[in-house]
């Protein structure tokens, strides 16, 4: 897909969709956007999908074209408290079905699967995000971190999962992608830190197949050290 407008609209259609039933995805339906305001659920969800680098205060006067009537950072803040994180998950899923093009090698899709941490703010502490140490380093670090199955002939991410650093299991995730995984037949591609006998037995029961590098086989931590010493040969 490379048509600027059709994704755009693509975009708008599975924004308005989600809006259509904003109780689904706010923490209190009997009171969150229920009053006419000028940050209706939509335009929230549109504005955080649209903020760029700069300081909150100032995307949000670029969203709103340097009106005197722009919302306040406090203001909007307290709104996007109020959605829940599957809003966008359920925009990401609906404009993947009406964008997607099937490409494949050999008959089978080639998923890429991957990691990246995402740093905020270190004076958030809780149980899910929060390191005490990170890196040798004494200083507690607060991240996300993002799990993603990408398609490297069309150049999409498929599927997203997200886990606080603190708790980051990225051999669950990657179970999860597999479970989740209802296309054509694909090719789970990853590196190392995604292997394990479990999730290997998921995609083949799942009736797709992978290709996954694993750890040395001196490392402690790797799953061929259970098979026992190989010949040189």
């Amino acid at each position: 897909m490379n048509n600027s407008k059709y994704l755009r609209k693509a975009l708008d259609n599975a924004i308005s969709i989600v809006s259509n039933s904003p109780s689904l995805f706010v923490f209190h339906p009997e009171i969150d956007f229920t009053r006419n305001r000028m940050l209706i659920f939509e335009t929230v969800i549109k504005n955080i999908i649209c903020i760029e680098t700069g300081s909150l205060k100032d995307e949000l006067l670029k969203l709103n074209n340097y009106s005197q009537i722009t919302p306040t950072t406090s203001t909007f803040v307290q709104s996007r408290s109020k959605i829940k994180y599957n809003a966008f998950m359920s925009i990401f899923n609906i404009f993947n079905q009406k964008t997607q093009t099937i490409k494949t090698y050999k008959g089978y899709r080639l998923l890429a699967i991957d990691g990246s941490v995402l740093p905020i703010d270190n004076t958030i502490h809780d149980k899910e995000t929060t390191m005490l140490k990170f890196n040798q380093s004494d200083k507690t670090y607060s991240a996300f971190h993002l799990n993603a199955s990408y398609d490297l002939f069309e150049c999409t991410y498929d599927d997203l999962i997200i886990q606080g650093q603190a708790k980051m299991n990225e051999n669950k995730a990657f179970v999860n992608f597999v479970d989740r995984y209802k296309g054509n037949k694909a090719i789970f591609i990853a590196d190392r830190y995604y292997e394990s006998i479990n999730g290997f037995e998921h995609v083949t029961h799942s009736g797709n197949k992978y290709l996954i590098r694993i750890k040395d086989i001196h490392l402690k931590t790797s799953i061929t050290r259970s098979f026992g010493h190989f010949p040189d040969e």
